[in-house]
């Protein structure tokens, strides 16, 4: 294949080539389900049945995307970087607004997919040092 017709087949939505794929050549097959990820990814959504979490499905992508965004090792989101383009993930994060998210990770989201507070909302967010503290001046 011409050079030419690969960066055109990169390319993001604004016409710009998409690097990180330039320099793979060809993305890798996404998976069927999460029992096809890796066990870098597997192991992120252990609490899940995971031969009914699917690739195809919108809403199960986005909360694999976003256990590997926020959870995941170097070997995981290196895989997610195999299946879909940064704008990609940029993307179905972006559109999902940081559902199940806590304050925490959703802050944590903006910064790798330099997203702002019109992408992902900020949600008010007690932490556990924060309630420890509340119960501890209520005893005394």
């Amino acid at each position: 294949m011409p050079r030419a017709a690969r960066v055109r087949k990169a390319a993001g939505p604004e016409g710009q080539p998409d690097a990180l794929a330039l320099r793979r050549g060809s993305r890798k097959k996404a998976p069927t389900t999460a029992a096809d990820a890796p066990t870098s990814v597997r192991r992120l959504l252990e609490s899940y049945d995971l031969e009914n979490v699917h690739w195809s499905e919108d809403d199960d992508r986005h909360v694999m995307v976003v256990a590997i965004l926020t959870r995941g090792d170097a070997a995981a989101k290196r895989w997610l970087q195999s299946v879909l383009s940064t704008s990609e993930v940029r993307e179905l994060v972006r559109r999902y607004r940081g559902a199940g998210c806590a304050e925490p990770d959703r802050e944590r989201l903006r910064k790798q997919l330099d997203l702002s507070t019109v992408d992902i909302p900020a949600r008010p967010y007690l932490g556990m040092e924060r309630g420890i503290a509340r119960r501890d001046s209520r005893s005394g």
